[in-house]
């Protein structure tokens, strides 16, 4: 975390984290295997946001979780990508109902209506979003003066 870089320097975290910070805002979808998130996307999310450092490369911008099973878990999975957000200052992109579709292939996700509804009305609400965001910046309405001064340890 000091260097703002992963110690693992072959497979796209870092070069990932340099684009983040020029990025609008994020999109992050996962498949769902055992009602949570797929294990890539828990070592890339932790490994990304935590050689961040600070998370000045997603601080106050939105950010939307998306999730695809043939059945359960969904609502879990979205809860473990959000989570990320929440610590990082984003705003998150919600929809009309939890951002997933379902299907065990993607003739099957093609079928969901609602769930591809769902989606598109995600991405409405995310181009929503940045745009406020763009208009909040040409009009100078300045994002909030956040502190991380301290730090509770109750470890003695």
């Amino acid at each position: 975390q000091k260097t703002g870089k992963c110690v693992i320097k072959d497979d796209g975290v870092n070069e990932f984290v340099e684009k983040a910070k020029t990025a609008d805002g994020f999109v992050f979808a996962t498949p769902v295997y055992f009602a949570h998130p797929s294990g890539r996307i828990y070592d890339f999310l932790d490994r990304v946001f935590y050689s961040a450092g600070g998370y000045d490369a997603f601080k106050f911008k939105p950010g939307a979780a998306v999730a695809v099973a043939r059945r359960g878990g969904t609502t879990a999975a979205l809860d473990g990508i959000n989570k990320y957000f929440g610590i990082a200052q984003m705003p998150v992109a919600g929809s009309t109902y939890w951002n997933m579709v379902h299907g065990n292939c993607p003739e099957e996700v093609r079928q969901d209506l609602e769930g591809l509804q769902t989606m598109r009305n995600a991405a409405k609400c995310m181009a929503w979003m940045l745009k406020c965001f763009e208009a909040g910046k040409a009009q100078n309405i300045a994002l909030p003066d956040t502190k991380k001064e301290v730090s509770t340890n109750f470890i003695r």
